[in-house]
């Protein structure tokens, strides 16, 4: 589980459990002059400019639907934004939660810690005790159809050579059904692994371009939450370890840096584990500090 938090205050700006619990959210705190965003601290002039439906970054193609109320908005084609939709702005500036979900269902093996069922027990959790848009109205907003993560942004924390190996590996897959990643301990794979771990990643990206989007038109922004698998904070950058197939965290945090400028992270881990792979990551980095809290 890996917190993150804003360099100058005590304040929580963002929490992600990458490990076997997996779940991510960050908020945004800003002000006229400084945005203290998900990953840091960065003047707000250096942050793109976006608009109140969506983040301008590149132009790409997307579906993508928002739970809002209740209900559910859908947007398609091509349109100059960033890696996903994002809600109107009033609706943006009165939502206290905003999250998504990537329940990887083709990854799975039977009778594993983990399995399928995981992400699908933490949704059934939250509607029954009445955290969804559905009870919450406006409060919450579900983000559903957002994109997966790109090539470029996995092979900003992974060697080439391991993201172009898992993707091949996953013709094996479909043939024998379930697979063990060389040199991974006891991590497997199925024909679905590359695609649904990239989705995963997207998911921690969606919610980075969320709240940075939330900060330029709110000073109260929401939190972003990602529940997501397969978990991410063992895989090292030349490849998987301990059930983590790409590292989650990592590269939203890298993310955030590249894609929006932001300066300084620090990312807690409190998994029972420790996060070696987010630690190997950003071992020589001086502006993203670790903290693993794991057992002793």
């Amino acid at each position: 589980m890996n917190a993150i938090m804003e360099l100058r205050s005590t304040t929580p700006v963002g929490l992600l459990r990458d490990g076997y619990h997996n779940v991510f959210a960050g908020c945004i705190r800003s002000s006229s002059k400084i945005c203290c965003n998900l990953f840091g601290a960065v003047p707000t002039e250096k942050l793109p400019q976006c608009k109140s439906s969506s983040l301008r970054h590149s132009k790409v193609k997307l579906k993508c639907s928002v739970t809002v109320n209740g209900g559910s908005d859908s947007f398609s084609g091509d349109t100059e934004l960033g890696p996903s939709l994002v809600p109107q702005a009033s609706e943006l500036a009165d939502a206290r939660v905003i999250y998504c979900a990537a329940p990887a269902m083709g990854h799975n093996q039977e009778l594993h810690p983990e399995c399928n069922s995981r992400v699908p027990a933490i949704l059934d959790t939250l509607q029954k005790m009445e955290l969804t848009p559905e009870f919450r109205g406006k409060e919450v907003i579900r983000i559903q159809n957002f994109r997966s993560a790109s090539v470029d942004d996995i092979a900003a924390v992974h060697s080439s050579a391991y993201v172009m190996g898992l993707e091949k590996a996953m013709e094996t897959a479909a043939q024998e059904g379930l697979i063990h990643i060389e040199g991974s301990g006891p991590t497997y794979a199925t024909s679905t692994t590359f695609s649904e771990s990239m989705l995963a990643a997207g998911a921690g990206i969606t919610v980075t371009d969320l709240v940075v989007a939330a900060s330029k038109i709110t000073a109260n922004p929401p939190s972003g939450f990602a529940l997501v698998r397969p978990p991410g904070h063992h895989a090292v950058p030349r490849g998987p370890m301990g059930f983590c197939v790409f590292g989650n965290i990592a590269i939203a945090a890298r993310y955030a840096q590249r894609v929006h400028g932001l300066q300084r992270v620090l990312i807690i881990d409190f998994d029972v584990h420790h996060g070696n792979g987010t630690n190997d990551t950003f071992y020589e980095d001086p502006n993203i500090f670790f903290i693993s809290t794991h057992q002793i």
